[in-house]
């Protein structure tokens, strides 16, 4: 298919909720929250051309991996950038990711305090310890169960770069796919037994980008104080995996 660059695409997001101080957007993975590092586009840039916030200024407040789908925060107002941000500063934001591991965890829940630090070796990568660590503290509960696979829900503590990746590969419970840190895909022929290709058919994974979504945030909305949980519902493709996975891979 020819690119035509004057012709006008659907945007990748999709905007939660809006009110007056903030605004919740649900990130696809693969776009870069800012552009730079070899990306050119960005969540932001493509937010700074959506006509539904013409007029608007978008206030950072945190960030996720460019290939982390889920669950943005952004303030409208100086105000209610300085309330969240404090918020995120004293750790009283709960945030849920949703992670898709390989390995099968003994206990339903756990948590891990080890520091994270910058690769000495590649310095795009995070490493326990490292160059400059920093204090690092994840916890996880069971989600579901499946063969060789689990589904994790995530709370990071604090926010380091890569923070739930390196902690969940450093108990033994690596993304099932993350290409910097391990696995490269989900395919069904894993599971399903009876699975068969026709004469010349390749197959195509389940999954092929980073199993991290953030799935929810909980924080006391900057105006009213009210506890506030918003939710980014999931990708097609992460949806998709976990139906395969709960058809042909129950636990047990």
């Amino acid at each position: 298919m020819i690119h035509d660059p004057k012709k006008k695409h659907a945007p990748a997001y999709s905007i939660i909720y809006r009110d007056e101080a903030l605004v919740a957007v649900n990130k696809p993975a693969g776009l870069a929250v800012l552009s730079g590092r070899g990306r050119v586009e960005s969540l932001i840039g493509q937010l700074e051309n959506d006509p539904s916030l013409a007029g608007v200024k978008l206030l950072m407040l945190h960030r996720i991996d460019a290939d982390t789908s889920g669950i943005m925060l952004f303030a409208l107002t100086p105000d209610a950038q300085k309330n969240l941000s404090e918020q995120f500063r004293t750790r009283s934001i709960t945030k849920e990711y949703l992670a898709l591991v390989r390995g099968t965890p003994l206990n339903e829940s756990g948590s891990t305090d080890l520091p994270i630090g910058v690769d000495p070796k590649d310095k795009t990568r995070m490493v326990i310890r490292g160059l400059e660590p920093k204090k690092s503290r994840t916890k996880w509960n069971v989600g579901e169960r499946f063969a060789g696979v689990t589904l994790l829900k995530v709370y990071p503590v604090t926010g380091r770069r890569h923070q739930i990746r390196v902690h969940l590969k450093a108990i033994g419970y690596p993304l099932a796919v993350d290409l910097l840190y391990g696995g490269e895909e989900i395919k069904l022929s894993e599971f399903k037994r009876t699975f068969k290709l026709g004469k010349d058919q390749e197959e195509r994974p389940l999954i092929a980008r980073l199993t991290l979504h953030a799935h929810r945030i909980t924080f006391a909305h900057p105006v009213t104080a009210k506890e506030t949980t918003l939710e980014a519902p999931l990708p097609k493709d992460f949806r998709a995996t976990l139906e395969a996975l709960r058809k042909w891979a129950r636990h047990g």
